[in-house]
């Protein structure tokens, strides 16, 4: 649907509703003649302040009921109730709303047992707030922080808004999510409120501790109100995860072409050419220890006058959180792009029907020891004032200003060692050449993919002899730095006057602007070869090294409970101490080896960055609204709403650099000349210089956004909904960043003759941000029907659309770069001139549309009519069905060039949907409260999904499949003050699985199966 058209449709529904329908109702309400007519009214709720589970859900449907928009509701006693780890996990319990497990989407190989990212009805761009204010971080993103670093034992409610009004603050896409915190005049009670807490991971068999407190009075005095609120929190969360994945499969055949290094010969198994076959790779099993420390802060003082014409909240939130992970992995050394199939033996192969292969071994020349460390740590400062002053009945005007300081760090360090090749006769141990039939492989894995899981894993090599470090070599390293800092300040002005006479019941108008700062130091990542062929010799100077190693044994028996290995494999791995301390080591190895010449570094050793990975982006928003509400309560079926129009302007300014490639390592092997004398231009090209900074001032964005919801009491307890409008979603620091990264990388001939040169080419390629985006847009339509039939019971059912356009999609283009400062020794720098290269780039940019629609249907009740202890049981349960129609990328990554060995148009499938969106998703609660006892049995599950169009190790679509999680909670009251708490969360032990997409027709291959801990915890909770 264009956008004039879309722009049309909801100008004619609110002009039709401004115009026509809204005085025709006046009219009709007051020549309206039966008797019960004045007694019908649109009700102001009270919302409920009753304890335990029946008293959240009262107090949330209260909430939900007298929202003047589509909007679902979780109270504070919600989020404590549920065994939920973090307020991200709380919202996954809410119709439409579903979260994000893996660490990245773009890295399936390392799945979170926390959740990372919240998605509302199939699209991940949602705004966030706290307390109503924007909600800022210094992430790479720069948009709101984290729900998982906020402690949600410190707020009062979240609200996810599904639609909009003109008075909230453009930004949610697809919704909005408002973290409430406490506030002292909540309650004109003392509180002091404690809890202790301890968890336990049956796969860590670590406990680990967690605690509140918070304190929060009011006083009286001549001055006025006054009030204050301290809370405080600690947790400390800690697990293991295990994974086993299969890596790419390649077709077996003499016809198989899928990249040019396959050979002209094709990969056909040998004694079985006379078949189309399908095998792995490889089969990788990982470990990882997971560990994540919190500490939040929440402060609010209240000032009221004596009149109650003025009232002052000052608020300080803070969040201080550390997520770090140490990981061991044991791998095929090759991404998907670069694997030749040719190079890998199948011994006692089976296949399925389709030619697929289900069990046997698999044989290659390369396997990789990883040991990675993760370290993350951010903080947030957040401090708003907001004063509300009424000098009349009628008038009411806000203020509000906030600022917020952050800053965020990443330490992605990993070191992998390899084994020395088994020596055969003819055996050439460059990693590279077609082998002969007869080569003995180095290293092999048996396995079994007719389970539920990889059965039989069993890696043939004896990597745990105790002479393997002494036949071992660090092989490649990879590090990633980031440190960024952060600042926003805005403020808001909103003004209401209540009209006591007519249809329209208040007007509402205000101004909003923000200015945002980011500066980024992002190393991006920085992969460089140790070691290579041992005919260079550069592996040899890492031999007799065994203090670079330490043994790591997966044992049978523990490594997903016995379902994967067949028998302990014990691998030696680079000391994780040394990962961690990764440049001192980097130093050390360069002190041992008898020459550091050819290890592959970025310029700067010593921590600092490069000019090009330095940016500095500001964003400046300035919005104003004009809002109508309206009511009208005397006719037969009473309605109330609001329409409006919010107008926004946007634009950023981003200041950033150029890096050109570093020199490139070794050079190739065979009598053909180096590198220099082959491509003497593209070693003039890679200089490592770094180029002129400049400032980019992308286009002013502006639009206007218009708005209306209506909300009809059909009954006293059943409300129709309707609710139209316009939003937009701000693309992230990360997408109008001003920086351009290029390195260069060889093309190798996987078919080289003996004595050539094994190096045919040499390409470029980058990535580049781009401060000229836009937002994207959206119109949203939402229909419902909400039956509020008892207390704490309701059902209701929503209808969604959703217009999408100018989505925001990754795209490759080739652009000529010009090197003004050409590689020393070179003809170029000799002669003066510069060097221009053709560049590939990966950029994110503007293109297509679409639509997304469904439904949602929930139903919660408590079933009071029950006899005796049967009366306590109640129930809630959710379903969401979501279609997207034509936001399929048609065009994938674009029309770029191919890059460094075809990987840009390896497996980059077209007609993909949207990441992270599910078909279906379920939630159900079953609860029960009665006799100082509560508890709750909750189940979450999601249809599969889209993790990511590009894995980051395989270059291939990855599917999420369909999970469900099980969760409970019991606590009983041991007095009125005291309540004692036991939870279990993960209780099924549910396998994650995602799959790999093999054909764009949508054929799947396994690709990973997860598992992470059980969790039980205990608590005890005092409250005054």
């Amino acid at each position: 649907m264009s956008t004039q058209f879309r722009k049309t449709a909801l100008n004619l529904a609110i002009g039709a509703a401004l115009a026509g329908s809204l005085p025709m109702m006046v009219m009709a309400a007051e020549n309206q003649q039966t008797p019960d007519s004045n007694k019908t009214k649109v009700k102001e709720v009270e919302v409920i302040q009753v304890k335990g589970i029946r008293g959240q859900v009262a107090s949330s449907m209260d909430l939900k009921r007298l929202a003047d928009t589509v909007k679902d509701v979780i109270t504070s006693d919600d989020i404590g109730a549920l065994p939920d780890k973090s307020v991200t996990e709380a919202l996954q319990r809410l119709p439409g709303v579903t979260i994000e497990r893996f660490s990245s989407s773009t890295d399936s190989n390392h799945f979170s047992s926390e959740g990372a990212g919240v998605v509302i009805r199939g699209l991940s761009r949602v705004r966030s707030e706290i307390n109503g204010r924007d909600a800022f971080s210094a992430s790479a993103n720069g948009t709101g922080l984290s729900y998982a670093d906020i402690p949600g034992e410190l707020l009062g409610r979240i609200e996810v808004v599904k639609n909009t009004t003109a008075n909230l603050v453009a930004g949610g896409v697809a919704g909005t999510v408002n973290l409430v915190t406490r506030k002292p005049f909540d309650s004109d009670d003392m509180i002091v409120h404690g809890q202790i807490k301890t968890s336990y991971g049956d796969r860590r068999e670590e406990s680990t501790p967690s605690g509140t407190f918070m304190f929060s009075n009011v006083w009286e005095s001549n001055a006025g109100k006054w009030g204050a609120l301290v809370g405080i929190t600690h947790s400390e969360f800690k697990d293991r995860g295990d994974g086993v994945g299969v890596e790419s499969f390649y077709e077996r055949s003499i016809n198989a072409r899928e990249t040019e290094h396959f050979g002209e010969n094709g990969t056909a198994i040998p004694g079985m050419e006379d078949r189309v076959l399908f095998t792995p790779a490889s089969v990788a099993i990982r470990t990882a220890d997971s560990d994540r420390e919190r500490d939040g802060i929440v402060t609010s003082f209240q000032w009221a006058n004596p009149s109650d014409t003025l009232e002052v909240t000052l608020d300080y939130i803070r969040s201080d959180a550390s997520h770090d992970w140490d990981e061991r992995v044991v791998q095929y050394g090759e991404q998907g792009y670069r694997v030749n199939p040719n190079n890998i033996q199948v011994v006692n192969g089976e296949f399925d029907q389709n030619g697929f292969m289900t069990s046997g071994e698999v044989r290659t020349d390369i396997l990789f020891m990883a040991s990675r460390a993760n370290m993350k740590k951010s903080e947030i400062d957040d401090i708003s004032l907001h004063l509300k002053y009424q000098p009349s009945d009628n008038l009411t005007i806000d203020f509000d200003v906030q600022r917020v300081d952050a800053t965020n760090s990443v330490r992605d360090y990993t070191y992998s060692s390899q084994t020395k090749p088994t020596d055969a006769p003819g055996f050439t141990n460059d990693g590279i050449t077609n082998r002969p039939e007869e080569q003995i492989w180095a290293t092999g894995v048996e396995f079994d993919l007719t389970g539920s899981v990889p059965r039989g894993v069993n890696y043939t090599a004896d990597h745990a002899n105790p002479q393997f470090p002494e036949q071992a070599f660090l092989r490649s390293r990879l590090d990633k730095e980031e440190d960024n800092e952060a600042d926003a300040n805005s403020f808001a002005i909103d003004v209401q006057y209540a009209i006591d006479d007519g249809w329209v019941s208040a007007i509402k108008a205000g101004v909003y602007s923000s200015e945002k700062n980011q500066l980024s130091r992002d190393s991006d990542w920085n992969w460089g070869a140790v070691s290579s062929k041992w005919g260079n010799g550069y592996a040899s100077n890492f031999l007799n090294h065994p203090e670079y190693y330490e043994s790591y044994t997966f044992s049978q028996s523990e490594f997903f409970d016995g379902d994967v290995l067949n028998g302990d494999q014990t691998f030696w791995f680079p000391k994780m101490a040394n990962v961690h301390n990764f440049q001192a080591f980097t130093d050390q190895i360069c002190a041992d080896s008898l020459s550091c010449d050819h290890l592959a570094k970025r310029a700067n050793t010593t921590g600092s960055y490069l000019e090009s990975e330095i940016s500095e982006t500001t964003e400046d928003r300035l919005e104003f609204y004009l809002q109508a509400d309206f009511m009208i309560d005397d006719y037969e079926l009473p309605i109330k709403g609001n329409f409006g129009l919010r107008y926004i302007s946007w634009q950023v300014e981003s200041e950033g650099g150029i890096s050109f490639p570093a020199a490139f390592g070794w050079d190739p092997e065979g009598t053909s000349g180096t590198i220099a004398e082959i491509f003497p231009e593209e070693d003039a090209f890679s200089s490592a210089a770094q180029g002129q900074r400049s400032v980019i001032k992308g286009d002013k964005y502006t639009r206007v956004l218009p708005s209306f919801n209506l909300n009809v009491e059909l009954t006293e307890d059943l409300i129709g909904r309707v609710a139209i409008s316009e939003n937009v979603y701000l693309p992230t620091f990360k997408n109008f960043q001003n920086y351009q990264l290029i390195s260069g990388s060889r093309v190798l001939d996987r078919n080289v003759a003996e004595g050539e040169a094994n190096v045919t080419a040499v390409s470029f390629s980058g990535k580049v941000g781009n401060p000229m985006i836009e937002p994207e847009e959206a119109l949203n339509l939402d229909l419902s029907l909400e039956w509020y039939f008892a207390e704490a019971g309701s059902l209701n059912l929503s209808l969604f659309r959703k217009e999408l356009d100018n989505l925001i999609r990754q795209r490759l283009f080739t652009a000529d770069i010009t090197n003004e400062q050409p590689k020393e020794g070179t003809a170029a720098a000799t002669d003066g001139r510069s060097v221009t290269m053709p560049v590939d780039f990966q950029i994110d940019t503007n293109q297509g549309s679409g639509t997304i629609s469904g439904y949602e249907l929930s139903y919660t009740q408590f079933y009071d009519f029950l006899p005796g202890a049967w009366g306590g049981l109640g129930l809630s349960a959710n379903y969401t069905y979501i279609k997207q129609s034509d936001v399929e990328d048609k065009l994938g990554f674009g029309e770029g060039s191919a890059g460094e060995e075809g990987r840009n148009s390896y497996r980059a499938f077209k007609n993909l949907p949207l990441p992270g969106y599910s078909d279906d998703t379920f939630n159900m609660a079953l609860m029960y409260e009665k006799y100082d006892i509560s508890a709750r049995l909750a189940y979450s599950w999601r249809s599969d999904y889209l993790l990511t169009r590009r894995d980051a190790d395989m270059f291939s679509p990855v599917i999420a499949k369909a999970t469900g999680q099980l969760d409970m909670s019991m606590s009983y009251r041991l007095t009125e003050n005291v309540k004692l708490g036991f939870e279990v969360s993960n209780i099924l032990d549910e396998v994650i699985e995602t799959e790999l997409m093999y054909q764009e027709n949508g054929h799947q291959t396994p690709r990973s199966h997860f598992s992470t801990d059980r969790r039980f915890g205990l608590y005890l909770s005092v409250g005054l």
